[in-house]
C-alpha cells in the first residue's frame, strides 16, 4: 500500500510539476516586466518637463537629468529624437533611453539597491561600410544626385566641400558629371542605418575635374585635399552668417542715410534677423571686442594669418568668451546680428582688410587652406589611389556597396 501511494505521488509530480513551474516562471517573468512610456520630441520641447509630465517627480527628473547631462548635451535635442521610459508593476521609475539618431543611444539606469542613478552612451551594432555613386547633371546638382538614391545630408556635403571651388547655383551645366563615395552603417540585416561623412568625390565640367579625398593625419588632423594633396577648402568662409540679402556693397562712394552725405562704404551689409549668429571668417585672433564710438555699435575685429584682419559691426551682443586674444576657428559663433551704432536696421556690418587696406570681400578670391605636410604625401598618395580606383570602378544609377 505504501508503495502504491509513493508510486501516485511520484506519478502526480512528473505530470504536475511542469505546469507548477511554468505557472511559477510566468508569474516572475510578469513581475520582471515592465511598462514602457514612448514618445518623441516636439518643437520647444525641454526634457526636464517632458519627463515631468509622464508623472517623474521633480526630484527624480533632477537626478535623470543630472546624470544624462554627462554623456548628451541635453540642450541639443533634435526635434523627432525618440524617448522611452521604463517603470516597473508599481510604476516606479526604471530606466530612461533617448535615441539620437538611428544608432546613438543614452541610458539612465536607476539601482534601487544602491539608490543611484547611472548614466552611459552606448551604440546599436552596425557595420561601417563604403558606397558610392557615378551620375550627370541633367537638371540641378541637387535632383541629380537624388536621381540616383544619394540622400540629401551627402549632397550638402558634397556641395560644400567644392563650394570653394564650384559655384553649384550659376556653374552647374547639363552633361557635368560626378563621384562620390561615402561611410554608411548598416544592421546585421543589410540595412542602411545611416549615412556618415565623404570619402571622396570628383565633379567634371568639360575638360577639368576637380577632386577631394577625405584624410586624417597621425596628428590628428583632417580634411579634403586635391589629387596633389592641396587642401580643397578655403581658409575663409564664403559668407559668416545666414542672410536674407545684402543691403548695401562695397563702394568708395555711398549716400549715408543717417549722416546724409556721401562716403566711402568699404564693407558689405547683410541683412538678416536681429539675433542671427555671426561666425569667424577663419582662423584667428580676436583683437578688439566690445563698443565702439565710430558708428560701429557692438564691434568684433580679428587678425588672421597673411596679412587679413575682418570686421563685424552692429552686433546686437559679442558671444560668450569671446574677448581680446581668444583663439577663434573658422566657423566659430563669435557675436550676433543686431541694430547698435549707426545701423538703421538689423545687418551684419561686415569688412575685411588685407595689409592694412579695406578691400571687396565679394570679389576676393578666397585663400587655400593648409596643404597636407611633406611627410604625410606617400599615406596620402596609397589613400587617394584606393579612393580613385574604387570611384572608376562605379557603374549603373544605384550606389554600390564595397565590401570591407
Amino acid at each position: 500500500m505504501k508503495k502504491k501511494i509513493i508510486f501516485i505521488t511520484t506519478l502526480a509530480l512528473i505530470i504536475f510539476l511542469p505546469f507548477l513551474l511554468l505557472k511559477i516562471r510566468n508569474r516572475e517573468f510578469i513581475k520582471s516586466q515592465h511598462q514602457v512610456v514612448e514618445g518623441y520630441i516636439s518643437e520647444g520641447d525641454v526634457l526636464g518637463e517632458v519627463l515631468l509630465a509622464q508623472n517623474i517627480s521633480p526630484a527624480e527628473v533632477f537626478s535623470i537629468t543630472r546624470e544624462l547631462k554627462k554623456v548628451l548635451n541635453v540642450r541639443r535635442c533634435n526635434i523627432g529624437d525618440r524617448w522611452e521610459i521604463f517603470l516597473d508593476n508599481e510604476e516606479r521609475f526604471v530606466k530612461f533611453i533617448y535615441y539620437d539618431g538611428p544608432i546613438d543611444f543614452y541610458v539612465v539606469k536607476f539601482d534601487r539597491d544602491k539608490n543611484t542613478y547611472l548614466a552611459s552612451a552606448q551604440k546599436i551594432e552596425a557595420e561601417r561600410r563604403l558606397r558610392g555613386v557615378r551620375g550627370e547633371i541633367k537638371s540641378s546638382l541637387y535632383e541629380s544626385m537624388s536621381y540616383v538614391d544619394v540622400n540629401p545630408e551627402i549632397i550638402i556635403q558634397f556641395a560644400e566641400i567644392f563650394a570653394s571651388k564650384i559655384d553649384f547655383f550659376n556653374d552647374c551645366s547639363t552633361g557635368d558629371g560626378f563621384n562620390v563615395l561615402w561611410e554608411s552603417y548598416f544592421d546585421n540585416q543589410g540595412n542602411v542605418l545611416k549615412d556618415g561623412r565623404i570619402s571622396a568625390a570628383s565633379y567634371s565640367a568639360g575638360d577639368s575635374t576637380h577632386y577631394a579625398f577625405y584624410f586624417e593625419t597621425t596628428e590628428g588632423k583632417s580634411g579634403y585635399y586635391d589629387e596633389k594633396g592641396k587642401s580643397v577648402e578655403s581658409a575663409f568662409l564664403r559668407v559668416p552668417l545666414n542672410y536674407r540679402r545684402i543691403s548695401s556693397r562695397f563702394t568708395r562712394r555711398r549716400f549715408h542715410p543717417i549722416h546724409r552725405v556721401y562716403r566711402p562704404h568699404l564693407g558689405i551689409d547683410y541683412a538678416a534677423p536681429a539675433g542671427t549668429p555671426v561666425s569667424a571668417l577663419g582662423d584667428g585672433t580676436v583683437n578688439f571686442a566690445g563698443r565702439r564710438q565710430d558708428g560701429f555699435g557692438i564691434t568684433v575685429i580679428m587678425h588672421h594669418p597673411n596679412g587679413y584682419v575682418s570686421w563685424y559691426g552692429h552686433l546686437s551682443r559679442i558671444a560668450k568668451g569671446i574677448k581680446r586674444g581668444t583663439r577663434a576657428r573658422k566657423g566659430q559663433v563669435i557675436g550676433y546680428v543686431g541694430v547698435t551704432g549707426d545701423a538703421t536696421g538689423p545687418h551684419l556690418d561686415f569688412r575685411i582688410q588685407k595689409n592694412g587696406k579695406f578691400i571687396n570681400f565679394l570679389t576676393l578670391k578666397l585663400p587655400p587652406f593648409y596643404p597636407l605636410a611633406d611627410k604625410y604625401l606617400p599615406a596620402f598618395m596609397e589613400t587617394k589611389d584606393t579612393f580613385i580606383s574604387r570611384m572608376e570602378s562605379l557603374k549603373g544609377t544605384k550606389p554600390t556597396v564595397f565590401p570591407n
